[in-house]
């Protein structure tokens, strides 16, 4: 009997609590939120700048995990920090990405689009007694023999009808797919097809275009020696400049007998020939790409 009623207690304790918190819980009530998902905001100072300005990018997206930027034609041409500036020194029409990843791994995007105006060209100013090589301009007195454009190895050469520092120009590029073998460098020759007579002449002058940050050597060649004038990525030497623009290069022509004194200038065969440096390999370097128009010698 003292069981049962011990049982009777329990139940009618457990009732009395049960009964409590069904009616506090009414005074107790809570406001339940859903989840806000991130919003994707970011903005530029400019959609139209000369060659040479620059284009401030800023995100200021929420619950941000990870940002990254790509920016074509432009320096840098990607980051992962939130406010950038980028620099463009070539005309032309450019997109710029933001891919944004919120904190729930969900991703999205935003394009900005740029028109960058290209820089003037300076006026080209012709020597009278000018020596033509590869140019346009009609203003020569005199002209080169016939030449030869010849890939030695991995420079694709092409003729490029317009945008040259005067109206045509020579591409010098790399091809999509390397050859099996000797990939690592590239060369390629401008040749005369007779032996020519420089030795009167003090420069050799050539527009150049390039935003390539691999070393280059500017040889020259008779029978059978060599010289030649080595550019690096950093020092615009002789006025070679890595950023995308047409730029005058100017290069005394002592400079090529200065580094092999055996070099005749009264016989000159290949008077411009592209050559990497080694060890670079150009297969890993950013762009080793160049152009080449107005090419002349003068006193």
């Amino acid at each position: 009997m003292t069981i049962k009623l011990n049982h009777i207690i329990k139940l009618k304790y457990l009732f009395l609590v049960l009964f409590i918190g069904l009616f506090s819980c009414e005074d107790d009530v809570r406001e339940v939120y859903l989840y806000n998902k991130g919003e994707l905001n970011a903005v530029s100072t400019n959609t139209s700048v000369k060659a040479g300005e620059t284009v401030t990018y800023t995100d200021s997206s929420t619950k941000v995990r990870a940002v990254k930027w790509t920016f074509q034609g432009g320096s840098p041409g990607s980051s992962i920090e939130r406010n950038v500036e980028v620099k463009y020194t070539k005309g032309g029409t450019f997109t710029s990405t933001l891919e944004i990843t919120f904190v729930d791994n969900t991703t999205q995007k935003k394009t900005f689009t740029v028109e960058v105006e290209a820089p003037a060209t300076p006026p080209i100013v012709i020597p009278a007694d000018a020596l033509k090589i590869y140019s346009e301009n009609p203003d020569f007195t005199k002209t080169a023999p016939v030449l030869n454009w010849v890939s030695s190895n991995q420079f694709v050469i092409k003729e490029v009808a317009v945008d040259g520092y005067e109206g045509a120009y020579r591409n010098f590029s790399l091809p999509a797919t390397p050859p099996a073998a000797e990939a690592k460098w590239a060369m390629a020759i401008l040749s005369f097809v007779n032996f020519t007579d420089i030795s009167s002449y003090t420069y050799i002058n050539m527009a150049v275009r390039t935003t390539s940050t691999g070393k280059i050597r500017f040889r020259m060649k008779d029978a059978s020696n060599t010289g030649y004038v080595e550019f690096d990525a950093t020092s615009n030497l002789y006025g070679l400049k890595r950023d995308g623009s047409w730029n005058m290069v100017k290069i005394p022509i002592a400079e090529y007998k200065k580094q092999n004194p055996a070099l005749d200038l009264t016989k000159i065969k290949d008077i411009l020939v592209l050559r990497s440096v080694d060890p670079e390999d150009v297969r890993a370097l950013n762009n080793y790409v160049f152009d080449f128009d107005h090419i002349y010698l003068s006193k």
